[in-house]
């Protein structure tokens, strides 16, 4: 199964320009099943227009005016927007489950916010519980997004199962399938998805923010029987357009392939 993350940039004042090289990422990307952040409206309809994927599902947060969207091969059996729930703490993820060869899966797309360390500890705590009341009917869990912060985060650590949150754990724990991936291969390093150094919308700017991959992809084993690993993890949305002189978003993509059996 190939997952990916992409955070599309939510800038109006160069979308249009954009929005080709961004429809050629998510199509050559060619993920099973992909989660999109910071999607505006009108991008939504032309994306719709250009993509091979029979099962879409979009949702928009009315007080930012951009949303998440989860484009699929396979059919969804349910969905559920966190952001209008009081109990999960309104937070900015959407939640679609599907089944595949006779194996149920949960994946949940995030954008956690930027400005507040603990509005995003209260929300992964609260994303974290959702997925968990979901172990009766699902085998695996899927986790990803744009988490705006890093590896050293509290969020991070709550999700792998290094630190507790606001009295809670992560357990069973999710795995970072970028870090596993990275340290069973030694030709493959972490890259930076949220790039200072040499993502041209930042030149000049910015310079004293480090590089960081913010945007990740997460698993959570619930099967009592199989087994998973990882084929291939890596970022997309790197290149420079020639003519905008802009690469497709402020951030990059993660693509995943991970084989279950």
């Amino acid at each position: 199964m190939k997952i990916a993350t992409y955070n599309v940039w939510n800038e109006t004042g160069n979308l249009d320009i954009r929005t080709e090289q961004l429809i050629q990422e998510i199509n050559k990307a060619d993920a099973d099943i992909i989660g999109l952040q910071e999607v505006m409206p009108s991008f939504w309809e032309n994306l719709k227009e250009c993509i091979d994927y029979k099962y879409c599902i979009y949702r928009m947060f009315e007080s930012r005016g951009d949303g998440l969207a989860v484009l699929s091969r396979y059919p969804f059996e349910s969905d559920f927007f966190l952001y209008d729930s009081v109990e999960f703490q309104n937070s900015l993820a959407l939640n679609v489950t599907f089944k595949t060869e006779g194996v149920n899966f949960s994946l949940t797309n995030v954008h956690l916010p930027w400005d507040s360390v603990i509005a995003k500890e209260k929300q992964t705590v609260a994303i974290n519980e959702y997925a968990r009341g979901q172990r009766e009917t699902a085998q695996y869990f899927v986790l990803l997004g744009d988490f705006n912060c890093s590896s050293q985060s509290s969020v991070h650590n709550f999700l792998i199962g290094e630190q507790s949150l606001l009295g809670c754990e992560a357990n069973p724990v999710w795995y970072d399938l970028a870090e596993v991936y990275a340290s069973k291969n030694e030709r493959y390093s972490i890259a930076p998805t949220l790039d200072f150094n040499s993502n041209p919308r930042w030149d000049g700017k910015d310079r004293k923010y480090v590089p960081v991959a913010c945007d990740r992809v997460y698993l959570m084993d619930n099967a009592e029987s199989g087994d998973w690993g990882i084929r291939c993890v890596g970022v997309f949305g790197t290149d420079v357009s020639s003519s905008t002189g802009l690469c497709p978003s402020d951030h990059y993509g993660v693509l995943t392939q991970v084989d279950f059996w």
